[in-house]
């Protein structure tokens, strides 16, 4: 009978069949599964033309992982921080549009750093 760690996650004992270890891999997986949920990220380089004129740029999430429209999170990267805006537009659960714009310094790609993720 396997047993439990503090947060709910199952392993096998000792005294466990051998046999079953393949039930026991399964079980944990499922309990990563559902306590984790799932996620992704990455970045992306907005180009930016026009200081205070948004540029968007769509993202696509891998086939299949998200089942609901996951939580996104998005932050510029380098630079100022007083000198950029980032937001985020049109979440589903196949992709995200990112939005940056420059307020001030110059013109030139944005890098966004960007994370979904689905509990």
């Amino acid at each position: 009978m396997p047993a439990n760690t503090p947060r709910g996650y199952p392993y096998p004992l000792g005294t466990d069949r051998v046999m079953d270890g393949d039930d026991s891999i399964h079980n944990l997986a499922s309990a990563v599964d559902t306590k984790l949920g799932v996620a992704c990220g990455g970045q992306v380089s907005i180009p930016i033309s026009a200081l205070n004129t948004p540029s968007v740029v769509a993202v696509t999430f891998p086939v299949g992982l998200f089942t609901a429209s996951p939580f996104v999170l998005a932050t510029g990267g380098g630079g100022n921080p007083h000198q950029f805006a980032v937001s985020w537009t049109a979440t589903t659960t196949t992709g995200v549009n990112i939005v940056g714009a420059r307020t001030a310094g110059s013109v030139g790609a944005l890098v966004v750093y960007w994370a979904a993720h689905q509990i």
